[in-house]
């Protein structure tokens, strides 16, 4: 019977090795004491009797340890109890083989040597419980093997039974003790697999407890940012509308809005990262027209580029192409604000940075070209081949400071369009080595480029993309709960609902917005998440609970909350919601859902049947 490898260096391993042991040789013994009942005389069928009772005294021994309040203690205890039991389960064993060969019968000598033989076998298996266990286990049979075969009457030289069981027990020896640095070298490989392991279980439990950690902070940092974001956005939205703005002020307040959307999207890549790290990213497609996206990009930095002492400027090389795309807006946008920001960073005072756009078209695709050209370092040939690559430090990214990330991330949006990604110098003639009006030097410069193809879109979504999508118009009133607990976004809804026929009434946390809702009947809730005396989720968990039990109608529910995650969305759904909004608000989203409250509304006193007296 073979007994699975265990660590007899630990009690558990030692307790269960012996009791695979004790268990395996009683059934064995017992067969051998019938066996000597049914041949030999009864006095030696007692060694048998005495080899079970020491058998079931060590397996009470191991019953013991188990219960014993210090495993250290018990191991030890266990440990010398079972040497010493073991030596007199061999010594019994032996003895009996004595008495087998005084018997003088040359069968009981063959039968004798067969048991000493078994005894050594047995005492074999000790080999990996330690050295003295070892010892004193085989001790008496190989005494007793060499007592059976060795005849003092007769030289060694005629005796080939008792070379042939020198032999025997020499190379039981050598085998055994050589198995034993094997069996101790694997019990050692399994204490040091043991502790790797529990480092791994601890090294998965930090590194889930750092995502998590993470993750917690992007939560937090996006709504933290969301919140006032949504203020500055909702206010410009409000004050675009104002028809008074001289034209100087609509520039002005466009500018905020495109800025303002540019972080929005800035925020929702930065959320995206954990996808990214996972390789998990994937593109968003929407309409997108490249050319609007392009110039806005432009204009958003060209104050900054004016500040540092840098001409920003855009460079359409074919302005009667159409650039209505089907693309990811937001990984193109966050593509070329990371070479657009590059590139001001790298040219001197006096330089300047050229964005030229150019496609080129067939079919329904378009083949798109952005180049972004400096005046700041050439990069190196050399430095080319990696300038791409995560943590990177080409010899132009140590001196503009950069952390080698940016450049990646914009690799990593190119793959994923199954577009390039490249640098290249200048051509001869269009930078040259010479001095700013500072005085400084302005270096050759270099042409940071990126190219891809995407499907073109219809005339009708090509105009959408082109321009702002027009924000839907609400046909009837329509009345509005909205529990808001910021005074700054309370009054962005106000502003941007103030033209609309639209009856808003305010709460300012949970625990009021479901009281006014029982109090009033209305035809939208708009639930802020994380609010003081009752959140919105629980709000809305309150309410659809009270429409269960009243004959009420039910009323449409939307979160409107600075918490973006997929995983939020999904769970404030599966507690009720009809929909969410996202902060900062999407003008047109708001209206387009207001607008279809109105029309179900609408819909719903037409169908009414009007009683007549």
């Amino acid at each position: 019977m073979f007994e699975q490898t265990v660590d007899v260096t630990r009690l558990d391993g030692f307790v269960r090795y012996t009791r695979g042991i004790v268990r395996a040789r009683l059934v064995l013994v017992a067969v051998f004491v019938g066996l000597l009942a049914l041949y030999t005389r009864v006095n030696l069928a007692l060694f048998g009797v005495v080899e079970l009772g020491i058998y079931a005294t060590l397996f009470l021994a191991t019953e013991a340890a188990l219960r014993h309040a210090d495993p250290v203690v018990a191991f030890r205890q266990l440990r010398w109890r079972s040497i010493s039991l073991v030596f007199l389960l061999s010594l019994n064993a032996c003895i009996l083989a004595v008495k087998l060969r005084l018997m003088g019968d040359p069968i009981m000598r063959m039968e004798a040597a067969l048991l000493a033989i078994c005894v050594l076998m047995f005492a074999a298996l000790r080999v990996h419980t330690g050295k003295v266990s070892y010892v004193t286990a085989a001790g008496p049979p190989v005494a007793t093997l060499l007592w059976i075969a060795f005849d003092r009457h007769a030289p060694l030289t005629d005796n080939h039974y008792a070379a042939a069981m020198l032999l025997f027990v020499v190379a039981v020896l050598a085998a055994t003790w050589r198995q034993q640095t094997t069996d101790r070298a694997l019990a050692q490989a399994l204490r040091d697999l043991a502790r790797r392991n529990a480092d791994l279980t601890e090294a998965i439990a930090e590194a889930k407890a750092a995502s998590r950690a993470k993750s917690d902070l992007l939560t937090v940092a996006s709504h933290e940012i969301r919140t006032p974001l949504n203020a500055v956005l909702g206010f410009a939205h409000a004050l675009r509308r104002d028809t008074f703005l001289t034209p100087t002020q609509a520039d002005l307040a466009q500018g905020v809005l495109e800025g303002g959307a540019q972080l929005t999207r800035l925020l929702d890549t930065v959320l995206d990262l954990t996808k990214v790290e996972t390789g998990q990213a994937a593109l968003t497609l929407t309409p997108v027209d490249l050319r609007r996206l392009v110039r806005a990009v432009v204009r958003v930095w060209s104050a900054h580029a004016q500040a540092v002492g840098v001409v920003l400027s855009f460079e359409d090389a074919d302005p009667d192409l159409a650039y209505g795309l089907l693309a990811d807006e937001a990984k193109l946008e966050q593509t070329l604000v990371n070479l657009v920001s590059n590139g001001l960073k790298a040219s001197p005072s006096g330089g300047a940075v050229v964005v030229r756009l150019a496609g080129v078209a067939k079919d329904q695709t378009l083949s798109a070209l952005v180049e972004v050209r400096d005046t700041g370092a050439p990069v190196s040939p050399e430095d080319r081949a990696r300038m791409f690559d995560a943590f990177e430090q080409t010899e132009r990214g140590r001196n503009l400071g950069g952390s080698g990330l940016g450049l990646s991330i914009c690799a990593a949006n190119l793959a994923l369009m199954d577009g390039e990604i490249g640098v290249d110098d200048l051509p001869g003639g269009e930078a040259r080595r010479g001095r700013s009006a500072q005085g400084k030097s302005i270096g050759r410069g270099a042409v940071f480029w990126f190219a891809f193809e995407a499907a073109t879109l219809a005339p009708p979504a090509a105009e959408l993309a082109a321009g702002s999508p027009a924000e839907a118009r609400v046909i009837a009133p329509i009345r509005v709960l909205a529990a808001e607990d910021n005074p700054a976004n309370r009054r962005v809804l106000a502003a941007l609902l103030a033209a609309s026929p639209i009856e808003l009434v305010f709460a300012e946390d949970g625990a009021q917005a479901l009281d006014a809702w029982r109090a009033e009947a209305f035809d939208l809730v708009l639930m802020d998440v994380n609010m003081p005396v009752l959140d919105g989720v629980a709000a809305l968990a309150r309410i659809r609970e009270l429409e269960t039990s009243t004959p009420r109608p039910r009323t449409p529910v939307w979160m409107l909350t600075a918490n973006v995650f997929d995983d939020d969305v999904a769970r404030y759904r599966a507690d009720g919601a009809d929909g969410v909004l996202r902060k900062p608000i999407d003008t047109v989203a708001l209206f387009a859902m207001l607008a279809q409250v109105a029309e179900k509304k609408v819909g719903v006193l037409e169908n009414t049947p009007v009683l007549t007296p």
